[in-house]
């Protein structure tokens, strides 16, 4: 998945795994360059591994306000994001003006958020395979695991053929589908869930 997207990050590669979770990512260094920014991106106790698509445009602003409770030792957004999860759990998103997406693994709750901006400028592409959630901000590497099947969906035809698009949730392929703007994804054993 990573190298179908090497075009999107050729600055740094990194994977991450354990028994539940994978993540992955390829980066474009923008905000801080530095080695220190690099993710998968993880808290300072390795509690919360993160993968972070864009920027939090007031960043600074919530860094400067979180910053009498948590040392913060880069200059990345991504870990202003670690550390106003930490302080108000996921609720912490009503906080962020930006354009993201981000997925973020929680060790103490076993579970996985994946979130994506009010207006849906970040895309994100999901496709659950019997216990598995496969996701990516593109389509293609998400096609590219070879756990989806390559059926184009008829409702997407219509749409395409009568909107020269497809509308979301729905994708051109039918067991893929996009995560809608403003919206998240909680994970765990128990199943998943999708909030506004």
């Amino acid at each position: 998945m990573n190298q179908c997207i090497a075009h999107r990050g050729p600055d740094s590669e990194g994977i991450w795994a354990n028994e539940n979770c994978v993540l992955g990512h390829r980066r474009l260094s923008i905000i801080d360059t530095s080695e220190a920014g690099n993710q998968p991106f993880f808290s300072a106790d390795k509690k919360l591994s993160m993968v972070y698509n864009d920027e939090i445009y007031n960043y600074i602003e919530l860094k400067q306000e979180l910053s009498s409770e948590f040392t913060f030792t880069t200059a990345s957004d991504t870990e202003v994001i670690i550390a106003a999860y930490k302080k108000w759990g996921i609720k912490c998103i009503e906080k962020f003006f930006g354009m993201f997406a981000f997925a973020l693994w929680d060790e103490d709750l076993q579970a996985l958020f994946v979130v994506r901006d009010r207006l849906g400028v970040k895309p994100l592409y999901y496709s659950q395979q019997n216990s598995q959630l496969i996701f990516s901000s593109e389509l293609r590497a998400v096609m590219s695991t070879g756990l989806v099947r390559k059926k184009i969906g008829q409702k997407s035809i219509v749409d395409y053929l009568r909107y020269q698009t497809v509308h979301a949730p729905n994708t051109i392929i039918e067991d893929v589908k996009m995560l809608m703007p403003g919206h998240y994804m909680k994970i765990t054993s128990s199943g998943i869930a999708t909030t506004c």
